[in-house]
């Protein structure tokens, strides 16, 4: 019996919930392909058919909240109104609202991705991309708002502000003080750095002193190879290996 695209999607949903519990339960080793099967409904066979390890289960669970949180923030009327920085910070945000029913699932998730980080990065790269293109949408729009100016190497950007976030998202989960306020702060503190960067132009200037040093040094150090040149041209030409003569 085929089934829908939709149906799938719904299985798939299941078969993830029942993952987050299991390990939950049980902890990532010993939670097992055939006990999430069976948790979420399915054969023993016929998870295969959806996700062939636990780790990919971890993967598509990330990937799935990604979309959520994309879908929340477009469901904000006045996002668009936001400035970077507070439509960062909700982007953020919205990932922890997501993940705190499934924190300590998330926590051994991390954990695990933490420990296999050539491995994970293929198996995450998809939750990643999606991440990766909210940034890039948030400082194009930002860019052709001019609240901050043309960026070099924009590309760069968007993974670095996704590097901040994972670290953001290790400090939540460690982060015991009450409804998450250490977090909060230290959020607020980072992208106010960070935008404030972007807003001064001070990346480009540093792009631009770099660029300039390297310059300056490449010309002294072709400047230095002339005199090196002129010696080489004056070096005779050397006897015959081992074709010394008596004097």
């Amino acid at each position: 019996m085929k089934i829908s695209a939709n149906e799938r999607l719904k299985i798939k949903a299941k078969l993830i919930a029942a993952a987050v519990d299991e390990i939950i339960e049980k902890g990532f080793k010993s939670a097992t392909m055939r006990a999430i099967a069976r948790r979420g409904g399915v054969s023993d066979a016929t998870i295969y058919n959806y996700f062939p390890t636990k780790e990919k289960i971890i993967a598509a669970y990330f990937e799935q909240q990604q979309h959520k949180a994309i879908e929340t923030l477009k469901n904000i009327p006045d996002f668009h109104t936001y400035s970077l920085q507070e439509q960062l910070h909700t982007l953020i945000e919205s990932k922890f609202e997501l993940f705190l029913p499934d924190r300590e699932f998330v926590a051994i998730a991390f954990e695990r991705v933490m420990q296999t980080p050539v491995a994970s990065k293929s198996e995450m790269a998809d939750g990643r991309a999606l991440f990766t293109s909210c940034i890039e949408d948030m400082l194009s729009a930002a860019i052709e708002a001019g609240e901050i100016p043309e960026q070099p190497y924009q590309g760069m950007i968007p993974e670095l502000f996704t590097d901040l976030y994972l670290g953001m998202l290790y400090y939540w989960l460690k982060d015991e003080s009450d409804h998450f306020t250490q977090t909060t702060q230290l959020l607020d503190k980072s992208l106010d750095f960070s935008v404030s960067l972007l807003q001064s132009g001070v990346v480009a200037k540093g792009i631009d002193i770099i660029s300039f040093l390297f310059r300056q040094h490449m010309n002294s150090f072709f400047k230095l190879l002339d005199p090196l040149t002129t010696v080489v041209k004056d070096i005779k030409t050397k006897r015959n290996f081992m074709d010394k003569k008596d004097v």
